[in-house]
């Protein structure tokens, strides 16, 4: 049986709001030094939350995988984006992968983000699979493009 659009946003909100929470816990818990922070512009920010409105309707998609992928990728922007607003459009991160000149650092909500974004890939692979049927078939130049790259 397929989710209802509610219970579909609900799976995205839910996760969204707790991973989010997680990563400013997270956040306003480690020491993070000066040059672990990054300047995010008001272009980001904006871009930021079109994207989290784009996850929201999302929930359009006959998915729960789907949804709860938005959700988990909603979960990193969302916690990035608060993270800026609460500390003049810079974003701390607290966690490290080797040292200050030859590793990376980063926080919960890059991972957040780029899991969710790598389930949201996959499972809208998934959908379309499955409704393949439903696609517009191809017209007559793709047919012919697609055999001469064939041959």
């Amino acid at each position: 049986m397929r989710a209802r659009v509610s219970e579909r946003l609900f799976l995205i909100v839910v996760p969204a709001a707790g991973l989010a929470a997680a990563d400013l816990i997270l956040k306003a818990t480690l020491v993070t030094p000066p040059w672990h922070f990054h300047p995010r512009s008001n272009g980001w920010v904006l871009l930021s939350t079109a994207l989290l409105v784009v996850a929201l309707l999302l929930a359009l998609v006959p998915s729960r995988l789907v949804a709860v992928a938005a959700g988990v990728m909603s979960g990193g922007v969302l916690g990035n984006l608060l993270s800026a607003a609460l500390d003049a459009n810079r974003v701390p991160n607290p966690l490290q992968i080797g040292d200050r000149t030859g590793g990376i650092a980063f926080n919960l909500a890059d991972v957040f983000f780029l899991t969710g974004n790598l389930l949201l890939t996959v499972a809208l692979m998934v959908v379309t699979i499955q409704n393949r049927q439903r696609l517009i078939p191809p017209r007559a130049w793709e047919r012919a493009l697609r055999e001469r790259l064939r041959g």
